[in-house]
């Protein structure tokens, strides 16, 4: 079942708190050479079309990336990797079609469709004053994986398979200077490949993401 759009904003705040309130009490500065940044919030997660039965998936989504500034006299220039997670939560019945129309199965799942993304990442972190905004870019692959599980007449079946494809991403840190790091909203653009989950069930993959996140400095 969908989560509504109030306890899923309450739940993204009180992480951001936790994560700024347990940092230390020493004033960061956002251009240090090395981070770890961990980020949560929801992803429209779409594989095809309006005709395909994944399109438009509502996902909770975490993300991890490590950067650094690889010259010492740039800071601002930032290079690292990062991996996210995309889980659709969502019992709902769906309806798979496959194998040119041979094989129907309708059932759901607690966790239906899942994507890892892991990425290699380039981008430019800009001070103002205590405030920053980062742009950048990432590319890298997209792995996913749709199960169904249904209870049928001539007993249970399941429906289980993995896609991969290339991805790329554009995104955007925004946020502030905080005890021991940085904190703010991340939004993010994906488009990759082609994925085939069925005949009804396949096309480009795509990614909207908005999140708050907090990051570590060392």
């Amino acid at each position: 079942m969908a989560i509504d759009a109030g306890p899923r904003a309450f739940i993204l705040l009180s992480i951001l708190l936790v994560i700024v309130t347990s940092t230390s009490h020493v004033c960061a500065d956002a251009n240090t050479l090395s981070d770890f940044t961990l980020s949560l919030g929801y992803a429209n997660v779409s594989v095809g079309g309006s005709d395909s039965e994944l399109n438009s998936q509502n996902a909770f989504k975490w993300e991890a990336a490590f950067t650094i500034a690889p010259i010492a006299e740039l800071p601002q220039l930032r290079i690292g990797a990062a991996v996210g997670v995309p889980l659709v939560l969502d019992d709902s019945d769906r309806t798979i079609i496959s194998h040119n129309g041979t094989l129907i199965i309708t059932g759901s799942s607690d966790v239906p469709f899942f994507v890892i993304e892991p990425e290699a990442r380039i981008s430019w972190r800009q001070s103002f004053g205590q405030f920053f905004i980062e742009p950048g870019v990432g590319i890298g692959g997209a792995f996913a994986y749709l199960s169904i599980d249904t209870d049928g007449d001539a007993g249970d079946e399941t429906f289980d398979k993995w896609q991969s494809t290339w991805m790329a991403r554009a995104f955007i840190y925004a946020g502030l200077e905080v005890p021991g790091g940085l904190a703010g909203i991340e939004f993010s653009y994906m488009q990759g490949g082609n994925m085939d989950f069925g005949d009804n069930a396949q096309g480009d993959i795509s990614e909207y993401y908005i999140g708050v996140f907090g990051t570590l400095q060392f």
